[in-house]
């Protein structure tokens, strides 16, 4: 290949000497690190971090004196001891991971070494549910991350009977499925091993199948306003896919709900696919969520389900046109009623001047009456006094006469 480079390079004669000789040089550096790093002689060895990691280099002969290099450089650390041309890695640490290569006085490649570090095997955290009553789902983590490629070896036990494989899925190398449980009412002892470069580990966990029940949350709730009804809802769910919907296996819910501007939840119960919120904030959106859980109480509450909004009904509000015609509308009542109310008025008006007339006619008629009367008995009671005056005037006349 350097041949076939090295032609190439003809054509640049008029180049100055230095240019061709650093471009040959670099082909032919390429060309060794590309040797170094296939898989044709190269071999991967595992170390675990704090211990002492010792990198071979089989092909040197009678101890000979070797050159080790980290990534293509050379190898200059404390923690680096040659020892009959091996390289042993003190106290290693994820910093020492790399590409190791063994060479020669003559810098030929006697032996590369891709050095991965990382951690034995630990005890794992296992944690088991049933989201329905046919299958047990386990899924485990790592107490210790290990760095290093693993794999996981899952098996079950029902009483004393013999393990049997957990079902695992090729995309999902933490999960497990117990397919189809034998008796609801029983214990399972699950076994998980742990497997890597370093060895293996196995943890066990005993699960009483009833208690680790817990359903999916329920699916498709929605909401709606009931007409006429500012403070109440109406909130409808199904059951969740996963869980069957036999009579058999009933669940019970419950719903949450509270306005968006609250911190506090109400919740009510139910044991149908729908229920009615009797008291929400009139004019206020809220927040609703459902959750579920088996009607006979085994197990867990799911979680709640995704939050939806609603609001509760309003009165509608009339459309600009109505509003108008409504506007003229009442104006014109408006007009025609103060026209009534005028005419109404004026007639009142009328009627009481009339009567005002009247009275004051009826009382003018009284009142002359009585001047009358009054004049009347004067001139009857003057009429009197004059008859008598003029008697006793006679009187006193004939008393003056003499006898």
């Amino acid at each position: 290949m350097a041949v076939v480079h090295i032609s190439e390079m003809t054509g640049f004669a008029s180049c100055p000497g230095i240019v061709i000789i650093t471009l040959i040089t670099s082909l032919i550096s390429i060309h060794v690190k590309a040797e170094i790093w296939t898989n044709e002689i190269s071999d991967v060895q595992y170390g675990r971090i704090g211990s002492n990691v010792t990198l071979l280099c089989s092909a040197s002969r009678n101890g000979s004196a070797v050159e080790w290099r980290l990534n293509g450089s050379r190898v200059v650390s404390s923690f680096a001891v040659l020892q009959n041309g091996n390289l042993i890695l003190t106290n290693s640490d994820s910093t020492m991971e790399g590409n190791y290569s063994c060479h020669d006085k003559k810098g030929q490649l006697l032996r590369a070494t891709a050095l991965r570090l990382g951690y034995g095997p630990a005890l794992l955290r296992i944690h088991c549910i049933a989201a329905n009553y046919y299958s047990i789902c386990c899924s485990w983590e790592q107490n210790v991350k290990t760095f290093l490629p693993t794999e996981y070896i899952s098996t079950f036990r029902h009483a004393s009977k013999a393990s049997e494989t957990c079902h695992q899925d090729f995309f999902r190398t933490n999960v497990c499925t117990i397919k189809n449980p034998k008796n609801w009412h029983s214990s399972y002892v699950v076994n998980i091993t742990e497997v890597n470069p370093l060895g293996s580990t196995f943890t066990l966990s005993k699960i009483q199948f009833l208690d680790i029940v817990k359903p999916d949350p329920p699916e498709r709730v929605s909401a709606e306003p009931v007409h006429g009804s500012p403070r109440r809802l109406r909130v409808y769910w199904e059951y969740p896919a996963t869980w069957p919907k036999e009579s058999s296996f009933p669940l019970r819910f419950q719903v949450q709900y509270k306005p968006m501007e609250s911190r506090s939840w109400s919740v009510v119960e139910a044991t149908h696919l729908t229920t009615e919120l009797t008291d929400v904030l009139a004019g206020h959106f809220h927040i609703i969520q459902v959750r579920a859980m088996d009607l006979l109480g085994n197990g867990n509450w799911s979680e709640w389900s995704t939050e939806i909004k609603a609001l509760p009904w309003l009165e509608p509000t009339p459309k600009p046109e109505e509003s108008e015609s409504s506007t003229q509308s009442h104006t014109e009542n408006t007009d025609h009623s103060s026209t009534s109310e005028s005419k109404v008025e004026s007639e009142e008006q009328y009627e009481k001047l009339a009567l005002l007339v009247s009275l004051g006619s009826l009382g003018g008629v009284f009142l002359a009456l009585l001047a009358f009367f009054t004049i009347l008995i004067w001139v009857r009671h003057k009429g009197k006094e004059e008859t008598s005056k003029q008697e006793l005037t006679s009187m006193m006349k004939m008393k003056s006469l003499p006898m």
